[in-house]
């Protein structure tokens, strides 16, 4: 079983979506860049300095560089990094940048996860999801966030006009970036988007494979919805709009 999961991860990486532009600046107000790696996205907020969500996963580094270098940023640029969850395939990369100068953003709720680089027990919300735990790296680098968020973080400081808030749910210290004046959420794992991996239909709300606490994390979809997020980027898949994230959440 786990020969033929790892084959259909290798299948679906042919199929990665391009790096590139996820949302312009004419369209939100502000850009976002995203990186589709191997198990996951990072995205790059462009404001005063590139801002970066998320870091991807083992062994992801040196895709994550090359995908930053197309949409002509330098890693030596980044002045943040915001890691949405201590997960290891989003929180892999996060201590190569924080060598490198990146200050690390993530909420003191995962803080047992990042300090032993640790993925941790999922509590699967499928079948299927059961089936993809023996694909899911355990381990990653450990790291010592720079800055541990207990509620929200004011990131200007970072160059990015937002803020990182807290929404305990998907884990302990899972976090959202809200940008372009309150109307773009970058959720991480509150749900994913489309079907094989977001490889398909990407933009159509799903229940996210794993969520240490489902009805917290509905919960938490609806606050977003109902402070005026008009769209949603994904740690997998995405974005998603505000009329389809309330027709799969909203009740």
């Amino acid at each position: 079983m786990r020969v033929a999961l790892s084959a259909l991860v290798v299948a679906l990486a042919a199929c990665r979506p391009a790096t590139g532009i996820a949302l312009p600046r004419a369209r939100v107000g502000v850009a976002i860049g995203t990186v589709p790696l191997s198990l996951s996205n990072v995205h790059v907020v462009f404001g005063e300095r590139p801002l970066l969500v998320d870091t991807g996963s083992p062994g992801d580094l040196r895709d994550l560089e090359k995908g930053l270098t197309k949409l002509g940023v330098r890693i030596g640029e980044i002045k943040c990094a915001v890691v949405t969850h201590g997960h290891a395939d989003h929180a892999a990369n996060a201590r190569a940048l924080q060598q490198r100068g990146v200050t690390i953003i993530a909420g003191s709720g995962d803080l047992w996860r990042t300090m032993q680089g640790l993925h941790g027990k999922l509590k699967a919300t499928s079948f299927f999801a059961e089936l993809l735990k023996a694909i899911i790296p355990g381990h990653y680098e450990p790291f010592w966030p720079d800055i541990r968020v207990k509620d929200r973080f004011d990131l200007k400081p970072c160059g990015v006009d937002g803020e990182a808030i807290v929404v305990a749910g998907h884990t302990a210290g899972a976090m959202v970036v809200i940008v372009g004046g309150g109307k773009i959420a970058l959720v991480g794992d509150l749900f994913r988007g489309g079907a094989l991996a977001g490889y398909v239909h990407r933009q159509e709300p799903k229940e996210h494979f794993y969520q240490e606490d489902l009805q917290l994390v509905h919960k938490r979809i609806r606050e977003l919805l109902a402070r005026g997020v008009q769209i949603f980027v994904l740690g997998h898949g995405g974005p998603s709009t505000r009329d389809d994230v309330a027709r799969v959440f909203g009740k």
